[in-house]
C-alpha cells in the first residue's frame, strides 16, 4: 500500500537496512493483539502514504518475528524506530498522537542517494544541529552518556537547542555516575550509580522512582541533580509517555 510494507525477519536487511541508504525507513514493532498498537498504526500509515513523505513505512509483527524484536531490544509495543543509512537514529515507545508522530519524523536526518553518506554520516554533519540531536538522543537511550555529551556540549542556538539543554543533564549525569565504582563510594553516589545503571538498560520506571525518592529525602540534594536529570529523562521519552505524565506530576507535587 503506497509506501507502507510487511517485513519480516526474512527480508529486514533488503528491506529496512539496505534501503534506509537511500531514504529513511520507519519500522514499526507491532501485534495484532496490540490496543495501543491499532491507534498508532493508522496514523503511521497516513502520513507514510501522503505525497512527498519522503520515508517508508515498514510494519513487523514481533509475534512472528521474535528474533528482529530481541535485536532491536523492543520491550513494549508499539515501538517506532527510524533507521538512516543503515541505522537507527531515532526512536519512541507508545501510542503517539500525530502531532508528535510529525514531530518526530520531521527532526529525522536525510539518507544519502546512491549508497552515498548521509549528511549524519559525513564531515559537515557535526554542524548540523537536527542530525546531532537526532545522534544524542540515540545515544542517550543506548545509556552512552559521554558520547551524547560530545553532540550536546557547545550546541548552537536556533532549532533544537532548548530539547539539548534539557537533555544535557542526563548525558552528563550518565557519563559521571554509568561507570563501574571502586567500592569506595558513599551511599548516596551508590545511589545514584544504581539509577545510572537502570537508565543504561532502559529501565526508566525504576529509575525515575528512586529519582523521586531522592528528592523526596532532600528537595536540594546534590543542587537540584536528581530534578535536572528527571527533566531530562522526560525530555528524552516525550510529553506525551505514560511515565512523563505520571512522573512529571509527582515530581511538581515534591518540589512544590
Amino acid at each position: 500500500m503506497g509506501n507502507v510494507i510487511d517485513v519480516s525477519q526474512n527480508d529486514f536487511q533488503k528491506q529496512v537496512i539496505e534501503k534506509s541508504h537511500t531514504a529513511p525507513v520507519i519500522v514499526d514493532f507491532w501485534a495484532p493483539w496490540c490496543g495501543p498498537c491499532r491507534m498508532l498504526g493508522p496514523v503511521l500509515e497516513k502520513v507514510a502514504n501522503e505525497p512527498n513523505s519522503g520515508f517508508t513505512l515498514a510494519k513487523l509483527n514481533t509475534d512472528q518475528n521474535q528474533a528482529i524484536a530481541m535485536q532491536y531490544g523492543i520491550r513494549g509495543i508499539p515501538a517506532v524506530k527510524a533507521f538512516v543509512n543503515g541505522r537507527v537514529v531515532d526512536e519512541f515507545v507508545g501510542a503517539q498522537p500525530e502531532p508528535m508522530v510529525r514531530q518526530f519524523l520531521g527532526r529525522l536526518p536525510k539518507s544519502g542517494g546512491n549508497g552515498q553518506p548521509a549528511a549524519a554520516e559525513s564531515p559537515e554533519a557535526a554542524t548540523d544541529p537536527t542530525a546531532r540531536l537526532a545522534q544524542a538522543r540515540q545515544l542517550l537511550k543506548k545509556g552512552k552518556g559521554c558520547e551524547a555529551q560530545t553532540q550536546l556540549t557547545d550546541f548552537p542556538n536556533g532549532p533544537g537547542s532548548e530539547a539539548a539543554q534539557k537533555l544535557r543533564p542526563l548525558a552528563d549525569f550518565l557519563c559521571t555516575m554509568g561507570r563501574p565504582s571502586n567500592g569506595q563510594t558513599g551511599q548516596l553516589d551508590q545511589d545514584y550509580q544504581r539509577v545510572a545503571s537502570d537508565l543504561q538498560r532502559g529501565q526508566y520506571s525504576t529509575a525515575l522512582y528512586n529519582l523521586l525518592a531522592l528528592l523526596r529525602q532532600d528537595k536540594n540534594f546534590r543542587n537540584g541533580q536528581a530534578r535536572q536529570v528527571m527533566l531530562a529523562v522526560f525530555e528524552l521519552l516525550g510529553d506525551d509517555h505514560d511515565l512523563t505524565r505520571a512522573y512529571r506530576s509527582q515530581l511538581a507535587s515534591v518540589l512544590f
